[in-house]
């Protein structure tokens, strides 16, 4: 036993080589931590296989340091796409940074903030390996077909490849492939042109200075009084009126002499006289101005001016020169006529057409809708039958700058950079124009 157990034990030939111990500096592939055992990450790091776009290639030259590759194991390119239209104003250019990740042979596109486009910037898609068309043995876009200069297919968008960065080209040239020189990148013509062509507001056509409606109305009218007929002759009662445009009431102060002061009537709504069989409304603060009659009660009075410069401006700027301060004292004589009293109708609308129109929208029709109480317009394409709508084009544009005289067939009326042609009127807006244009209502 001793002879065997003798012959087992290293000569002092193998101590000096190799020592006591034959691996005295064995690696622990597992370490302890608050008593859970876990894999030693430096071990598992160290023992990870390199990937395929990192290994030493034979005609590629030599292999970049390898701490300079787990560093920027990433290809960066600067490129741009079109979107083709029918003019410049559809016609774009968007820029974009691909990136390619040499670990997992995987592409991210983003693309960059740029101020004022329209567009919602950011990731395109992140990390995906791209489909390479109508090719055998390579299935995916590889960092060899990336080159400035060149044109790539990225899920059906063509990206035009214009620059590198610094790594970008060592890495390719070191790996044999000759890298062109930059491109500029070119500008959005969409966006040269606003440059070019700042943002005004549009000048309206027939427009005088703007101004806003006051939230008082003062007027002067007068009524022939029957039944006080001194010595064969009427009384002339004159009646300075205030309308409120916020709730459409009315109030009278008496101004014939030595009646100065007195109140006629109380703030108050009132009754617009229309015929039995339509509903009943109130008169509103754009159904009275100079020249034309209110029936107070069953009393005919004939608005003849306006008692404040606030008024005659702003009456001047909706409904044009209605000055009746010297009219004839046989309007009063002949009264109003019958045909005097008619009920408006809340919305105006129109066909027409857009002038100078793009070849997009060249030959529709539009109809066009103008609200009188909200002082809004609507505007949406004429459908396959006449005064049918389709799709809108413009909703709730503020027309309060417009007067309502302007809303007329023949006239062209712009709406931001649209200039729209009113052909022609419905039936309903059709009579009230006429009944408008007659002597007794100008």
């Amino acid at each position: 036993m001793s002879s065997s157990n003798s012959s087992d034990l290293p000569t002092e030939d193998i101590l000096e080589a190799f020592g006591s111990d034959p691996n005295p500096h064995r690696r622990h592939r597992l370490k302890y931590k608050n008593g859970e055992c876990f894999v030693n990450e430096e071990e598992l790091v160290q023992s990870y296989p390199k990937q395929n776009s990192l290994r030493y290639s034979g005609n590629a030259g030599p292999l970049l340091h390898e701490a300079e590759a787990a560093d920027s194991a990433l290809l960066s390119f600067d490129a741009y796409a079109e979107e083709d239209g029918l003019d410049e104003e559809i016609h774009r250019i968007r820029i974009f940074k691909i990136n390619y990740h040499l670990c997992d042979d995987t592409i991210t596109v983003n693309e960059p903030f740029v101020d004022n486009t329209g567009y919602l910037h950011g990731r395109i898609f992140r990390r995906q390996k791209v489909p390479a068309n109508n090719r055998i043995g390579k299935p995916y876009i590889h960092w060899s077909d990336l080159n400035v200069g060149n044109d790539v297919n990225l899920f059906e968008t063509i990206y035009r490849i214009t620059s590198c960065d610094a790594f970008t080209r060592k890495y390719l040239e070191e790996h044999g492939i000759k890298v062109n020189e930059n491109e500029e990148l070119p500008e959005d013509p969409w966006l040269v042109r606003r440059r070019g062509n700042p943002r005004t507001a549009p000048k309206l056509p027939d427009q005088r200075e703007f101004i806003n409606r006051p939230a008082m109305l003062v007027y002067r009218c007068c009524w022939l009084d029957h039944m006080n007929d001194f010595h064969g002759c009427r009384m002339k009662r004159i009646f300075k009126l205030f309308v409120y445009c916020v709730d459409h009431t009315v109030a009278l102060i008496e101004e014939t002499k030595e009646y100065e002061g007195q109140l006629f009537l109380k703030r108050i709504e009132l009754p617009y006289p229309i015929h039995p069989e339509m509903p009943r409304r109130n008169y509103r603060w754009w159904d009275i101005r100079p020249g034309v009659w209110i029936d107070v009660f069953c009393r005919p009075m004939f608005v003849f001016e306006c008692a404040t410069e606030e008024t005659k401006n702003f009456i001047r700027q909706q409904f044009g020169e209605t000055d009746f301060a010297h009219y004839s004292s046989q309007i009063l004589e002949d009264g109003p006529p019958a045909s005097n009293f008619f009920n408006s109708p809340s919305i105006l609308r129109f066909r027409c057409s857009m002038v100078d129109a793009p070849s997009i929208l060249y030959g529709l029709h539009f109809i066009l809708s103008y609200d009188v109480n909200r002082r809004i317009v609507n505007i949406v394409e004429e459908g396959r039958k006449s005064w049918t709508g389709g799709r809108v084009f413009l909703k709730d544009v503020d027309a309060a700058t417009f007067s309502e005289n302007q809303f007329a067939p023949g006239r062209i009326l712009q709406f931001f950079k649209w200039r729209f042609n009113l052909i022609q009127c419905d039936q309903e807006t059709e009579k009230y124009l006429k009944w408008k244009s007659t002597p007794h209502n100008k």
